[in-house]
């Protein structure tokens, strides 16, 4: 086996490492979009290596944790360069706040989609570092908590011109128990 083929599989901590490229986990990729949303308002509208591509929700969701981590003109949103550097923003004051090097993934993982599950692991480690962090307060979104607008209870939607099945039936049964009293009445008096 070659020096290559024996650094392929080492994590950023230069250790052995078991996860594979093709070892996605759905499961904690949606509860990781649901704590970002909770976190900074920010809904994923397409898939999650394409929201985070970018490294801009990382580092919103750094400045979130730490507040000024990341200073807002070092953000950029153009340009393969400006990722690159956003994710490597991310990086470092992810390692700051402490998440283990082991953790962390290299820039290209996210950058051009090499190792997801990387991705994935250190932004879940991130997240169980901040819930347990006193210092972001007791209301601090947890990992599989459920969307905040869910929280909120349901809302009803008005629609112009529209009006809901069950309002509807409830009008006819009360309006047709109404004509019977009245017939009744008025028949009583006749």
């Amino acid at each position: 086996m070659s020096a290559a083929a024996n650094t392929e599989n080492l994590n950023c901590a230069g250790e052995p490492e078991t996860l594979e490229p093709h070892m996605r986990d759905s499961i904690k990729e949606s509860q990781i979009l649901i704590w970002i949303y909770n976190m900074i308002d920010e809904a994923a509208r397409v898939d999650f290596e394409f929201f985070l591509k970018d490294g801009c929700i990382l580092c919103k969701l750094m400045n979130r944790i730490v507040p000024n981590c990341i200073p807002e003109e070092e953000i950029t949103w153009e340009g393969a360069r400006s990722k690159q550097k956003n994710i490597n923003n991310f990086l470092k004051a992810a390692e700051k706040y402490g998440v283990p090097k082991a953790k962390l993934f290299f820039p290209e993982d996210l950058l051009h989609l090499r190792h997801l599950p990387r991705v994935t692991r250190c932004i879940y480690a991130l997240a169980k570092i901040a819930q347990s962090d006193p210092s972001l307060g007791e209301d601090t979104p947890q990992l599989g908590d459920e969307p905040s607008f869910l929280k909120e209870g349901p809302t009803k939607v008005v629609i112009p011109g529209h009006r809901d099945t069950k309002e509807v039936l409830a009008q006819l049964t009360s309006s047709k128990e109404q004509e019977q009293k009245v017939k009744n009445k008025h028949s009583l008096y006749k």
